[in-house]
């Protein structure tokens, strides 16, 4: 654990920010009085996500109709003019 005082976090920050990026506390001084205290963040691990349990794909799509291709290039054909 590092001690600054509040002159130093004020004119020296960049050398506290390596500080905290090498994983260091700071205790944050002022009149020789603990005001604060910058310790670094805790990295977060993404939490890991079964897609085989998402509503989407357990879906029923069963009762879903296929279009043929005729009917999807009908589609398209249809939609063609009008953007």
């Amino acid at each position: 654990m590092k001690t600054a005082t509040v002159r130093d976090l004020r004119n020296h920050y960049t050398s506290l920010l390596d500080w905290i990026g090498a994983g260091e506390e700071i205790v944050i001084t002022q009149r020789g009085k603990v005001i604060a205290r910058l310790i670094p963040e805790q990295a977060v691990t993404p939490q890991k996500i079964n897609w085989s349990q998402s509503p989407a794909v357990k879906r029923d799509r069963s009762n879903i109709q296929v279009l043929s291709a005729s009917e999807s290039l009908d589609i398209v054909h249809d939609a063609g003019g009008k953007w």
